[in-house]
């Protein structure tokens, strides 16, 4: 079952690129479409949230978007990123819940509109963040457990660093 071994490697490999690069793809691709036409999102505003139901709060969230999708692609605070995700999934699925005129349209559940289909994919959107925070704080404690394992060498180590490092030591002044 090596084929099996081989595509397992490299799930693992390409899985978190491939989820930063997705969901920032995704992101630019809803921010641009508030930048081209606002009045959806603030429909689904005004008949859920009105408070947030104005063209200014529309174009701020895409304008977040983009930098969020940015920060992605460059791997960057990708698990900040993450969460400030979250926070944004989990508005879209506050219109879910406090909307249902929205969510069912003439319907009742579980009958969904197409904007009701269009807020539940959010939840897919909001697991994929939740990957990526597992996954960029996984890396980020593994490299300090790491960064601690090296800067604290166990008693028998001790001896031998002190010698590495003086021979390093007398290498670089004989260098240099």
């Amino acid at each position: 079952m090596k084929i099996f071994d081989f595509l397992f490697h490299l799930s693992q490999r390409i899985g978190e690129p491939l989820l930063r690069f997705t969901m920032g793809l995704v992101l630019l691709w809803i921010a641009g479409l508030k930048f081209v036409d606002p009045a959806p999102v603030r429909g689904m505003l005004e008949a859920s949230l009105p408070l947030f139901a104005f063209n200014g709060f529309v174009y701020t969230l895409g304008v977040l978007e983009i930098v969020a999708a940015l920060l992605l692609f460059a791997g960057l605070w990708v698990r900040y990123v993450g969460l400030a995700l979250l926070l944004l999934f989990g508005g879209t699925l506050t219109i879910f819940l406090v909307a249902p005129a929205i969510t069912y349209g003439p319907h009742n559940f579980p009958i969904l509109s197409l904007a009701g289909q269009f807020l539940l994919k959010d939840t897919v959107l909001a697991a994929a963040a939740i990957n990526l925070v597992a996954m960029d704080s996984a890396r980020a404690r593994a490299r300090s457990e790491h960064m601690m394992n090296t800067a604290l060498p166990s008693p028998g180590q001790s001896a031998a660093r002190s010698e590495n490092s003086a021979s390093y030591s007398q290498r670089v002044v004989e260098c240099c």
